[in-house]
């Protein structure tokens, strides 16, 4: 009777275990073109423009940074995003992040990195801020597109 019980058991233990595994790999696969999600939204945050001189010249070797504040338990913290540097001739720039779709504001800071070779300017700090922006290209999942804003600065001369 104690080995009827047992292989009892065992015979249950197997059809369970066959059951739970047979639900573990029909819940991780993709039945109707759903797939699984995981992570929070994100969108592409673009500042691109031209670098030009107060005489309207384009200026090549200015290094573009565009960064963040956030709030830690220590204060506030600027966190480096992306850099580059102004294109010779045209003086175009492009700095991007991915972030959240919130409402965002970076700074961007701009500066003299060829010394004398085209000119000395001097160093401009602003501020460009994202609020209510329309996002393009998103995947209609997590990725909710980009967004960009045309920054184009006047440099001063460095005395």
């Amino acid at each position: 009777m104690k080995k009827l019980q047992f292989k009892v058991l065992k015979s249950y233990n197997a059809i369970i275990t066959l059951l739970v595994s047979l639900l573990g790999f029909a819940s991780s696969c993709d039945w109707i073109g759903i797939k699984a999600m995981y992570g929070t939204p994100t969108v592409d945050f673009i500042v691109k423009g031209k670098v030009e001189s107060k005489s309207n010249q384009p200026i090549a070797g200015i290094k573009v940074e565009m960064s963040r504040e956030y709030n830690s338990e220590t204060g506030k913290v600027s966190v480096l995003i992306d850099s580059t540097a102004s294109e010779t001739s045209t003086g175009i720039y492009a700095v991007k992040t991915n972030d959240s779709p919130q409402d965002q504001t970076f700074k961007v800071k701009f500066t003299d990195i060829d010394g004398a070779a085209n000119g000395e300017y001097e160093t401009l700090d602003t501020t460009v801020v994202f609020q209510d922006a329309k996002y393009t290209g998103g995947d209609g999942h997590w990725y909710h597109g980009k967004t960009e804003k045309e920054v184009n600065v006047k440099l001063k001369p460095r005395k």
